[in-house]
């Protein structure tokens, strides 16, 4: 091995120590090995031994110029690394001084170098290679088939250049200074590519979306039930609505516009969902099969009577109401009935009708036909009705509805007068003469109100009042002026109908004799011999002051009241009799003054 060339140093050490010395620090080099058993030093032995040369016949000492090389060897190679290593990192930082503010070598965008640019050089250089990425569309068909546009530069697509340009400025760049010394070689030796980054306006986009849902949506319409004409009804169906979905697109243009590779247009249909309506039209026509069950007629009966109130009236009245789960019901306007149940009161209204009795060849016959009398009872009458409608729209068929009626009995039923009349006689009778003259006008104001009383019937437990069945006493036949008795003294001709207490006088005879019971009865303030004496009974009317004559029928049994007229010895006479179903009753007549 060639020796290095001796330093300053080197020649110190030649010096001071002779060649073949044994390397300082040793001491089993610089000292043989004495195998003999040690003396006692004595006291300056010591300083005696450091004086003495070596021993003559001893072995002669190793050369330490050996030794000497390999340090000077090991020193300078050290040293010498620290100044490559020096002058290196002097060089890396001088050459990492002149990136500074800069990409360094090797580092690209894709294919795009950036190495040595500043980051405004970079940005114009990405731009410029970049500026592609908003030049492209994209293409939405819609259900309908149309075609909507949104270009990549309405929404601004771009490449995402600060993020780029942050990436290519830290490449190589570890943020520790001796970090960086080997960072920014491997950067420049082997290249550092980043990725293309994509960036566009989120919000743009979604309010693109948001203008074409505009045009594609569709509200759902609900179906519906509405009145026709004549009391019928008909159905809207219903119809779906559609709506964007527009948070599936946004996700679908998301995944493509931040995508480096896409394509220059984007082709993409339009994600739809359907939008249910509120009401169905199965539930529409549930409604409607509903209401024509209630349109229809309404019959309401009472035994054989009925009136019918036309579907067409109840119809107008029907409206459909929708619940929140989308079902429909009819539903019937409760006043609206107000003016079919005054009309139906009108038709349903009838006045009390007895059977009656007639003498027919001497023999008692029932004629005519009894009825009740009737009233509607319209409170009562609309709850029914409305109850019937209420089945008919949960599907009960329609029946008739019993009329609710306030009723007033006949007195006299025709079972009654059938089953009575073959069985009546004569049970009294009773007759007074009279002569025809001009004060009873010429018998005309005695026979007349007795012919309207023939015939009358008067049920059991029913009264009899001689005005209520007479009436206007001018309406009688061949009435007219007669006398009148007046403060006890028989007037002159000029009172209408002078001479009828005759007429009642018979009849309250025939009837006392026949069991009845007397009711209104006034004696005349003059006595008449032609009447039973305290058994007359006058009857009057001056203005609104009134006589009657009544009496009571308090038998099981109805009574028949019939006149005749004769003539016998020279005299007319009056008779009235009572005809009934035997009774057994008898009459007495006591204190008859």
């Amino acid at each position: 091995m060639t020796d290095l060339t001796n330093t300053a140093a080197d020649r110190a050490a030649d010096a001071s120590t002779p060649d073949g010395e044994t390397p300082a620090g040793d001491p089993e080099l610089a000292t043989p090995a004495d195998d003999s058993a040690p003396a006692a030093p004595a006291a300056d032995d010591t300083a005696q031994a450091s004086e003495a040369g070596p021993a003559v016949g001893e072995p002669t000492a190793r050369p330490r110029r050996r030794r000497s090389l390999a340090l000077r060897f090991g020193v300078s190679f050290v040293l010498g690394l620290l100044l490559a290593a020096g002058i290196g990192a002097g060089a890396l930082y001088a050459w990492g001084q002149l990136y500074d503010g800069r990409v360094l070598p090797g580092v690209r965008v894709g294919s795009t170098e950036l190495g040595g640019l500043t980051r405004e050089q970079a940005k114009a250089e990405i731009a410029n290679a970049f500026g592609w990425l908003g030049t492209g569309q994209i293409e939405l068909t819609g259900p309908d088939g149309q075609v909507t546009r949104i270009s990549y530069a309405d929404v601004g697509r771009a490449p995402d250049t600060t993020a780029l340009l942050d990436a290519a400025l830290a490449a190589g760049r570890q943020g520790q200074p001796l970090a960086n010394l080997i960072g920014a070689p491997r950067a420049a030796i082997h290249g550092v590519t980043l990725d293309s980054a994509v960036v566009y306006d989120r919000d743009r986009l979604a309010a693109a979306v948001d203008t074409l849902a505009t045009t594609i949506d569709q509200a759902p319409a609900d179906a519906s039930v509405s009145a026709g004409q004549g009391g019928t009804f008909s159905v809207s169906p219903a119809k779906d609505g559609r709506a964007v979905d527009k948070a599936a697109l946004l996700t679908a243009l998301d995944q493509q516009l931040a995508s480096f590779g896409t394509a220059i247009v984007i082709d993409a249909g339009v994600p739809i969902v359907s939008l249910a309506p509120a009401v169905a039209t199965a539930s529409a026509e549930a409604a409607k099969a509903a209401a024509d069950r209630m349109a229809a007629d309404v019959v309401v009966a009472r035994g054989e009577d009925s009136w019918t109130i036309a579907g067409t009236s109840l119809a107008p009245l029907i409206s459909f109401s929708t619940a929140a789960d989308g079902s429909v019901t009819p539903v019937v306007s409760v006043s609206g009935l107000d003016p079919i149940l005054e009309t139906l009161a009108k038709e349903v209204k009838q006045t009390v009708r007895d059977a009656g009795l007639k003498l027919v060849g001497g023999h008692v016959v029932a004629t005519g036909i009894s009825r009740e009398g009737r009233t509607l009872d319209a409170t009562g009458m609309k709850a029914s009705i409305i109850h019937e409608l209420a089945a008919r729209r949960a599907g009960v068929a329609a029946s008739p509805v019993a009329a609710v009626v306030k009723t007033v009995a006949p007195k006299l039923t025709s079972a009654d007068a059938e089953a009575y009349a073959p069985n009546m006689r004569p049970i009294s009778k009773f007759s007074v003469y009279y002569w025809v003259i001009i004060n009873n006008h010429w018998g005309g104001n005695i026979e007349g109100p007795a012919t309207v009383i023939h015939g009358t019937v008067v049920p059991a437990g029913g009264k009899f009042d001689f005005w209520k069945v007479v009436g206007d006493l001018r309406d009688a036949p061949g009435t007219g002026p007669g006398n009148a008795i007046e403060n006890g003294k028989i007037t002159v001709t000029g009172a209408f109908g002078g001479g009828i207490c005759t007429t009642s006088t018979t009849l309250f005879n025939a009837a006392f004799r026949a069991g009845m019971i007397p009711l209104a009865r006034q004696n005349h303030n003059e006595f008449i011999n032609r009447y039973p004496p305290g058994l007359d009974a006058t009857v009057w009317i001056v203005g609104r002051a009134k006589q009657t004559m009544s009496f009571r029928n308090d038998t099981e049994y109805p009574i028949l009241i019939t006149r005749t007229v004769t003539n016998a010895g020279g005299k007319r006479w009056l008779t009235f009799k009572i005809w009934s179903v035997p009774n057994g009753r008898t009459y007495k007549i006591s204190n008859l003054v």
